[in-house]
């Protein structure tokens, strides 16, 4: 390990109160997050932040919660949306801080926001933890956690907060600090190295298993590299590090693996037939777009050099693991297909990585001008004065402004939820019309359920996704096809299948057909931001049942139980409710079956009886 390194906190503890300082200037940033005026109160009250897919995370963080006090799980169907659809990790990542969120601090929206808050506060932490995995001292390890800190509120990562995209945030981070102690472990293995490891990957693994896959293998390098000069000891503890990290999350990972079936690619543009040609002509698409990220990402290229003298591991550590980051960025940006599994946001990953050798560079340029005038405190100086000059010279106050969150639903969506509440009942659906483009606040749908007490067809995000979410009305289309191409027998069929009894629409296409339905008419007008929408009633009895008779006593994530059956001549009753395979049904003699639409991939139950059931229950396994 470098000299410096031994000049650690516990040896300068004057640096540990600039750290402090650090940390501190973070918490007032993300403050601000929750508005300049009264931010603890709008961090700490019970309104939900409704930007991009923060009301998505919410709503699968309870559901998450729920499942795992009940059962010791995070999957559950939940027959609130979509006509039945599972709440599985492949369906939404950024559920699984969310849950956690909720678990630790209460199932309420506050238990979301301080969780996203304490997020905000860790990365001057983890920078300087990671800047001491690669041999940097105090100095270092502050200057660190400055650069770390203010690349969290560049543009970019600001995007990923306001989108919601804290699984690539949370995983991110862990990037750098795994692949510093990595290193470090190689050097002078013991206790703490482990820990570091451990921890590190099983945060990484949790977070974003994507991330991880990548950080792996190198780790599986780094062993073949070192082979001959590392003990077997060795190599047992890195293993078991490894093997820490991914074993606590195989509880939530073989569901990971087990549903990624359901997910949805790839349904988008072309993809470029010819990869080298497509790559240069676009090869913007591989480098940051903001400059600061840029500059930071260029000095940490010459920092990579600069580490090869002393620390050779580290810096092909790095530098492999920044290739593969930036590269799958760049990719996720040519080729739709991989842009679909959000390949395309990895950049800051890989800008975060650059971070550390950026750090190891403008030190060592310190530690050059302080020998070679002999004067100590000059190299010191002169970085001030660089960063200063830099700050000032990108105008990073102004371009760092935080803009807050949107936090509560306001008098216009609080008028929506009652106007639902009022003009509708839960023995029918909702279809909502999605809005992909627009307003970053669309996304507040996924709240309904919970605000309402209402079963929806749409609303849970404006991203089609999975299988599940292929039923449903989004920007004037149902179902992926326009909807004024629908004659109105065939939306009285969707509308009969899928028990439909409102819909809520808010494109102007989608406006005008469904006005000109002779079985809806209009029952209030909506608003919505600068949207207007109209909520139409339909003239049609609620029923779950599209064949045969019953009662429907209990429908939730728990089970669906139902009363009273009575099959229809052949002896089946059909439910307007998913299949799926993991499905359980009491008592033992009613068989559950597909009951197959050729405009749905994800078939509804069918019930087959010998003879009228007083009580039947289906209860979803997921194990």
């Amino acid at each position: 390990m470098d000299a410096s390194a031994a000049t650690g906190f516990r040896r300068s503890p004057l640096w540990l109160v600039i750290l402090a300082a650090l940390v501190a200037g973070q918490g007032w940033l993300t403050l601000q997050l929750f508005g300049a005026d009264n931010s603890l109160d709008q961090l700490t009250n019970d309104a939900p932040i409704l930007d991009g897919r923060h009301p998505l995370h919410f709503y699968h963080g309870l559901l998450g919660n729920r499942v795992w006090h009940e059962r010791r799980g995070n999957m559950c169907y939940d027959p609130a949306f979509q006509a039945g659809y599972l709440k599985t990790p492949i369906f939404d990542g950024g559920s699984r801080p969310a849950e956690m969120f909720l678990f630790l601090g209460g199932p309420s929206a506050s238990s979301y926001k301080i969780g996203l808050a304490i997020c905000c506060l860790f990365p001057p932490l983890a920078f300087a933890l990671a800047a001491r995995g690669i041999g940097l001292g105090a100095g270092g390890a502050c200057l660190t956690a400055l650069i770390g800190g203010t690349l969290w509120w560049s543009p970019a990562c600001r995007l990923l907060l306001e989108t919601g995209d804290m699984d690539l945030l949370v995983g991110g981070i862990c990037m750098p600090v795994y692949l510093a102690w990595l290193f470090r472990y190689g050097q002078t293995p013991g206790p703490l190295e482990w820990s570091v490891i451990a921890a590190s990957s099983a945060i990484g693994w949790y977070a974003q298993p994507l991330l991880m896959m990548v950080a792996l293998p190198l780790s599986l390098l780094y062993h073949v590299w070192v082979f001959r000069g590392m003990r077997i000891v060795w190599h047992i503890g890195l293993l078991f590090a490894n093997a820490i990290g991914l074993g606590v999350n195989l509880f939530w990972l073989h569901d990971w693996v087990t549903h990624i079936g359901l997910y949805v690619p790839y349904g988008g543009e072309e993809t470029p037939p010819r990869l080298w040609p497509s790559t240069f002509q676009n090869w913007e698409a591989f480098i940051p777009a903001d400059p600061v990220d840029l500059g930071i990402a260029v000095i940490g290229l010459v920092g990579l050099l600069v580490m090869l003298r002393k620390h050779s591991d580290a810096a092909w550590l790095f530098g492999v693991g920044i290739a593969l980051y930036v590269s799958a960025a760049g990719a996720g940006q040519l080729w739709p297909m991989l842009a679909e599994f959000g390949t395309h946001k990895v950049m800051s990953v890989g800008v975060w990585c650059c971070a550390l050798p950026c750090s190891y560079a403008m030190m060592a340029l310190a530690r050059g001008f302080s020998s070679s005038t002999q004067v100590r405190p000059i190299g010191a100086i002169w970085l001030m004065i660089a960063l200063a000059g830099l700050a000032w010279g990108l105008d990073i106050p102004r371009r760092w402004e935080v803009m807050p969150l949107q936090i509560g639903l306001g008098p216009e969506r609080e008028e929506v939820v009652k106007t639902i509440r009022e003009s509708s009942t839960p023995e029918g659906r909702i279809l909502w019309e999605d809005r992909a483009e627009g307003s970053r606040l669309y996304g507040w749908s996924a709240l309904l359920p919970e605000l309402t007490q209402r079963p929806f067809l749409g609303g849970l995000t404006p991203d089609q996704c999975v299988d599940h979410l292929y039923a449903r009305l989004a920007d004037g289309k149902l179902m992926n096809r326009p909807v004024n191409e629908w004659t109105d027998e065939e939306l009285s069929r969707v509308f009969l299948r899928y028990n439909v009894t409102r819909v809520v629409a808010w494109t102007s296409d989608s406006r005008a057909r469904f006005g000109k339905l002779k079985i809806l008419h209009p029952v209030a007008e909506l608003k919505d931001g600068k949207d207007g929408g109209v909520m139409f009633a339909i003239d049609r009895r609620p029923g779950y049942f599209l064949k045969g008779s019953g009662i429907i006593t209990q429908m939730d994530w728990k089970r669906v139980a139902l009363a009273d059956l009575k099959p229809d001549a052949n002896g089946v009753v059909v439910l307007s409710l998913h299949h799926h395979h993991q499905w359980r049904v009491t008592p033992g003699y009613v068989v559950i079956e597909k009951d197959v639409d050729v405009h749905d991939p994800i078939p509804m139950i069918r019930l087959r009886l010998p003879d009228p059931v007083a009580r039947v229950t289906l209860t979803w396994q997921g194990h």
